[in-house]
């Protein structure tokens, strides 16, 4: 069997389109190991062309030659144009590509374009952007966990893996939307490109081998659950620090008390009521609230999610604040009634020794008093 120059091939495949397609196909191009430097003897010619018209399709072939597979396939413009804006995971393919063959300085220029469209995103497009698209392309895998979690053991290793795969490859996009940037290589390719990023889960590398390498669901199951909810962290603590914070804890507290008494006075009544709905929610509401503004307190920077909510409570609960929702009983709302009793008035002394000033007034004259800006006498 001769050897073949894979670039003698690309030339036969641009013969035929300029022999049969010179108007159809607008832009061919490859990419992957011959542009970067590492491809082997073994390595075929990653290439794609962006058709100009419906005819162009037919342009695309699948062959093998010389043992060697090639795949001549076809990217629409629309799928060029996603990504550019990095919404496609394939946006290396369109970012490090070499031209083989153009149909027109019009469209030239249009490839060009959105080849600088994605240096400039990266340059300066602010970190919003990217942290929105991350989350974006994490929450696509909490189908998949779903279905492991539903599975149990019940299924075949197959499935898990299979299943993991579908978690772990938007979830390492999100990982590099983060740190603003894509995915140079293909997978089982890009894992070194990945765990030298600067933003990533600390044990990114050690939960990675478990997936790949476990052979018991659980644990796959638990890896899988573990990354989404690693990245989900990161992301929440990069958005935490776009927000300047605030100069003390008594300036970041400030006016929350005052509001936060209204949810406290819905719960009350709510259970004067016996309406034990609406008990429910404004219980969660009042409770959710105070957790994530108790960590904005201490660190001057808001965070939301599960740790925000862990970490919340753990302050409340060391300030012996008390719970609401550990309390809700539809049987007996009487605990729930005290329990918001009793925090409005802890909450209050606790803000109080912080150094908070909270503006509680007697009487309709002082309150005029203090809007005069003068003290009541």
């Amino acid at each position: 069997m001769e050897k073949v120059n894979v670039f003698d091939v690309s030339s036969a495949l641009i013969e035929r389109i300029q022999r049969d397609y010179a108007e159809d196909v607008a832009i061919a191009a490859y990419y992957g190991s011959y542009t970067d430097g590492t491809a082997t003897e073994c390595s075929d010619l990653d290439f794609f062309y962006i058709p100009a018209n419906p005819k162009g399709y037919n342009a695309g072939l699948s062959f093998i030659l010389n043992g060697i597979s090639f795949d001549f396939w076809p990217i629409d413009w629309e799928r060029a144009e996603r990504m550019a804006r990095l919404e496609d995971g394939k946006t290396g393919i369109l970012a490090d590509c070499k031209l083989l063959y153009v149909r027109s300085d019009e469209d030239l220029e249009r490839f060009n374009h959105l080849k600088l469209q994605i240096k400039d995103m990266r340059s300066f497009e602010g970190e919003e952007k990217f942290l929105d698209m991350a989350e974006a392309k994490l929450k696509s895998v909490y189908p998949f966990l779903w279905e492991m979690r539903r599975a149990g053991i019940g299924k075949s290793l197959s499935f898990y893996r299979l299943q993991a795969f579908e978690v772990v490859a938007p979830v390492l996009e999100a990982i590099a939307l983060v740190n603003r940037t894509y995915l140079r290589k293909g997978w089982g390719k890009n894992l070194t490109e990945i765990y030298n990023l600067p933003v990533r889960p600390a044990e990114l590398e050690q939960v990675m081998n478990t997936i790949m390498r476990s052979a018991e669901p659980p644990a796959i199951i638990g890896a899988c659950e573990f990354l989404a909810d690693a990245v989900k962290g990161v992301i929440d603590d990069r958005r935490s620090l776009l927000q300047p914070p605030t100069p003390d804890y008594a300036q970041r507290a400030e006016g929350f008390f005052e509001e936060f008494k209204g949810l406290l006075d819905k719960v009350q009544s709510a259970c004067e009521r016996k309406d034990y709905e609406l008990a429910f929610f404004s219980a969660v509401h009042a409770e959710s609230e105070l957790n994530s503004f108790l960590v904005f307190c201490e660190t001057g920077h808001w965070k939301v999610g599960k740790k925000a909510q862990e970490a919340g409570r753990k302050i409340a609960e060391q300030a012996k604040l008390p719970s609401l929702v550990s309390v809700l009983d539809p049987a007996n709302l009487f605990v729930l009634q005290s329990a918001a009793n009793r925090l409005e008035v802890t909450l209050e002394r606790f803000f109080r020794e912080q150094g908070v000033d909270i503006r509680k007034f007697d009487s309709l004259t002082e309150f005029r008093a203090f809007l005069l800006g003068s003290k009541s006498e």
